[in-house]
């Protein structure tokens, strides 16, 4: 993975990313672990009053679009600020229902999985350490990336319309 990316927090771009997990685990595709993930939105969007315009949670990896400045701010909030709210608050309670689970179980849904929660907690990650982030500056660009999303489980396979996606 480089380690010379650099995040541009442009005042009116709009923001594409895509968060994988660590290790391209499946930690979502328990509908709970979804659950984890949109409440981490709601709780972005409020806390700093950023503007969500699509998203869509994979089994290993999350896509949104967000427009990170609050109403009638021309200054927006730092990309590396949202992002690391959001992923520590999917990594915390996310890593509880998991715990939650394997002590229910015995296991989770997947032998990678059922490892991973055999680690210590400490070492135990959820992200990958970086994700992708593109700035989004034109109408056209936003669309693609919007339809990118909503289209991504049928290209998966993982389903042949968009709507019956979860």
């Amino acid at each position: 993975m480089p380690t010379q990316l650099f995040r541009y927090d442009i005042p009116g771009h709009s923001h594409f990313w895509t968060i994988s997990c660590y290790r391209r685990l499946t930690f979502f595709w328990h509908d709970a672990m979804k659950r984890i993930v949109i409440d981490a939105l709601r709780s972005v969007q409020e806390r700093y009053r950023v503007g969500l315009i699509g998203y869509v949670v994979m089994p290993e990896h999350v896509h949104l679009v967000l427009y990170p400045h609050p109403p009638r701010t021309d200054t927006p909030i730092g990309i590396s600020t949202i992002l690391h709210a959001f992923k520590k608050h999917v990594g915390f309670h996310g890593k509880q229902l998991l715990t939650k689970l394997t002590d229910k179980e015995g296991r989770l849904w997947s032998d990678p999985l059922t490892a991973w929660a055999n680690k210590t907690p400490e070492s135990r990650s959820l992200w990958t350490t970086r994700g992708y982030d593109f700035n989004i500056d034109r109408y056209e660009t936003l669309r693609e990336k919007l339809d990118y999303c909503h289209k991504n489980s049928v290209t998966r396979g993982l389903v042949t319309c968009a709507e019956d996606w979860p």
